[in-house]
C-alpha cells in the first residue's frame, strides 16, 4: 500500500495542474489550428505565461532540482554562450528562446505530477493527444494540422514515441474501458506511421518493437502479438507503401543520397569547429561545407538528424550535456524498472511496466530522430520531465525496487 505524502512533499494546486495539462493540448493537439479565432488570444503565448506566473508565485525550484534539469539549464546557457558569436546571431537567439520557453511547462510538470492519480491522468490525456494526432492524419494524408507535424517523418516521431505506452499499459490495466483505449491507441498509432510513408518512422517502429519484446518480461506474449501485428500490416499494407518502405537501405535512393551527403558536410563542420557554430546555425554554414557533394546552394537545409545538428551546432560541450542527460535519464527509467513487476500492488505493476514503455518510448524516439533534425523539438525534453516526475513520486511513495544483486569475487 501506499504511504502518505507528507505535506511538505506535495503540492495540491489543482488550477496549476489543469493548466499544464492545457499547455500540452495547446502545444500538440493545436485546437487553434481547428479553431482560428484561439489565435488571436495566442493560447501558446497565454499557456506559458500562466505556468511562469504558477512558478513565480508558487513554486519552489529547489523541489525540482535534479541531474536532468541542471544537464537542461546548462544545455540552454550554452546555446546562449553562442548567440555572440555565430554567424547568424538571430537563429541562435531563436533556439535560445524556444528552449527557455520549454521550460515553465518542464518545472510546472515536475511540481505537479506529484501523485499516481496525476500521472495516470497526464498519461492519458498524452495518450489522448496521440489518438487524435493520428485520427488527424488519417484524414490529411500522413501529416498533423501544424506545429511539430507539418511533415510527416515528424509525425510518425512522435506516434513511435507514445505507442509503447499503449502497448505497455494494456497489459496491465484491469479496467475494461481503458483496455480497449490503449488497444485501439496502439492500432490507430500503427496505421498512421504507415499512412504516413516515413521511412524513419518505420525503422523507429521496429526499433521501438524489438525493445518493447527485449526488455518485456512476458517475451513469447509480446512477441506473438507483434508478430500478428506484423503479419497484418504486412498484408494490409499497401504496394505503393512497401515498395517506398523497401528503399530504406538504398543509400542511392535521392533522398536518402542527399540526407547522407548532409551528414558528411556536418561532420566536415564539427571537425573544423569542434566547439559547435551555433543553434540552428548549421543551415547557415552548410554552403561552405557542401563542397561539389550539391549541384545548388544549400542555405537554409538542416542536417537531417539529431545527432549531426547536435555535434556540428553545440560541439563537444553540447555532446556531452547530452548524452549525460540521457545517461540520468535512463539511470532512472532501469531504476523503475527494478519494481517488482510482479508485485500485487497495482500501482507498483503500473510504474514497472511505465518504465518498459519509457525505454521503447526512447528508442522509438532516438532511432526515428537519427533521420530528422528534432533537437529543439520539445518532445524529449518533455519525456525527461515526466521520467523525473515518475521517479520523484515512486521515491516519496516509499516504493523499493529490488536491491541490485552484486556477485562478490
Amino acid at each position: 500500500m501506499f504511504n502518505t505524502m507528507s505535506e511538505g512533499l506535495i503540492y495540491n494546486n489543482s488550477k496549476w495542474f489543469f493548466f499544464t495539462m492545457l499547455y500540452l493540448v495547446v502545444d500538440y493537439a493545436r485546437p487553434q489550428d481547428i479553431v482560428p479565432a484561439l489565435n488571436y488570444i495566442k493560447p501558446g503565448m497565454l499557456m506559458t505565461i500562466l505556468l511562469t506566473a504558477f512558478l513565480f508565485f508558487q513554486g519552489n525550484l529547489r523541489k525540482v532540482d535534479s541531474k536532468q534539469t541542471r544537464m537542461m539549464y546548462f544545455f540552454i546557457l550554452l546555446l546562449a554562450l553562442y548567440v555572440p558569436f555565430a554567424v547568424n546571431n538571430y537563429y541562435a537567439y531563436l533556439t535560445v528562446k524556444s528552449m527557455l520557453l520549454f521550460m515553465p511547462f518542464i518545472l510546472s510538470a515536475i511540481i505537479c505530477i506529484n501523485s499516481m492519480e496525476r500521472l495516470r491522468t497526464t498519461i492519458l490525456i498524452l495518450i489522448s493527444i496521440m489518438i487524435y494526432i493520428a485520427l488527424y492524419s488519417l484524414w490529411h494524408k500522413g501529416v498533423g494540422s501544424g506545429g511539430y507535424f507539418q511533415d510527416e517523418n515528424d509525425l510518425a516521431l512522435f506516434i513511435n514515441m507514445w505507442l509503447p505506452f499503449c502497448f505497455c499499459l494494456f497489459f496491465t490495466e484491469k479496467e475494461r474501458m481503458k483496455k480497449i483505449f490503449y488497444g485501439a491507441g496502439f492500432i490507430l498509432g500503427l496505421v498512421s506511421v504507415m499512412v504516413s510513408f516515413s521511412r524513419g518512422g518505420f525503422v523507429g517502429l521496429l526499433a521501438m518493437s524489438f525493445f518493447l519484446w527485449i526488455f518485456s518480461p512476458r517475451k513469447i506474449i509480446t512477441l506473438s502479438i507483434i508478430s500478428i501485428i506484423a503479419i497484418v500490416i504486412f498484408i494490409f499494407g499497401s504496394q505503393a507503401y512497401w515498395k517506398e518502405m523497401s528503399t530504406v537501405t538504398d543509400t542511392h535512393e535521392d533522398t536518402a543520397s542527399a540526407r547522407l551527403l548532409s551528414w558528411h558536410s556536418a561532420w566536415d563542420m564539427f571537425l573544423d569547429n569542434p566547439l559547435g557554430v551555433g543553434g540552428n546555425n548549421f543551415q547557415v554554414r552548410f554552403p561552405e561545407y557542401q563542397s561539389d557533394r550539391f549541384s545548388r546552394v544549400m542555405w537554409g537545409r538542416v542536417a537531417h538528424s539529431l545527432w549531426l545538428t547536435l555535434i556540428s551546432e553545440t560541439g563537444i560541450l553540447g555532446i556531452i550535456i547530452y548524452l549525460m542527460l540521457l545517461y540520468y535519464n535512463l539511470k532512472d527509467i532501469f531504476y523503475l524498472k527494478r519494481i517488482n513487476q510482479e508485485s500485487t500492488d497495482p500501482q507498483s505493476r503500473y510504474l514497472y511496466f511505465l518504465s518498459l514503455a519509457l525505454l521503447a518510448s526512447l528508442a522509438g524516439f532516438f532511432v526515428s530522430a537519427t533521420f530528422i533534425s528534432v533537437l529543439y523539438y520539445p518532445h524529449y525534453w518533455y519525456l525527461s520531465a515526466i521520467i523525473i516526475a515518475v521517479v520523484n513520486i515512486t521515491k516519496n511513495n516509499m516504493i523499493m525496487p529490488k536491491p541490485t544483486i552484486v556477485l562478490s569475487s
